[in-house]
């Protein structure tokens, strides 16, 4: 079966490389590889055993998009199912009438200060 115009594997294929890639990783962890170069080596050994099923060269780049396309749709499966939660608050209290009235004031540009009146005007 040829490959899609998108380089994807046949359909018949994806569940096959899904569960090959996943063992190919828990057999290079087990032979001691780490990071990026366990990643490449269980990669290499997808694509040539997904060749040997399909009966044609699976190229690493195809299993690589597989994988990509599958993590992207399991993210949005997760993103979608997880009900959205707002932060629970706090209802605020009234303010006060002082408060009210201090903001008013700064509101219309005047300000109060503790030893003066209205903007700065000295009480006698």
């Amino acid at each position: 079966m040829p490959t899609s115009p998108h380089g994807s594997p046949d359909r018949g294929l994806k569940p096959f490389i899904l569960a090959v890639h996943r063992e190919a990783l828990e057999t290079a962890a087990a032979k001691g590889l780490t990071g990026a170069l366990a990643q490449v080596a269980a990669l290499q050994d997808t694509a040539s055993l997904a060749s040997a099923k399909a009966g044609r060269p699976v190229t690493e780049e195809e299993v690589m998009r597989l994988l990509l396309r599958e993590r992207r749709t399991l993210r949005i499966r997760e993103a979608a199912g997880a009900p959205l939660v707002a932060p629970v608050r706090k209802p605020a209290a009234a303010p006060s009438r002082f408060r009210l009235g201090r903001w008013r004031t700064v509101a219309m540009g005047v300000a109060w200060s503790a030893s003066a009146g209205l903007a700065g005007k000295v009480r006698l």
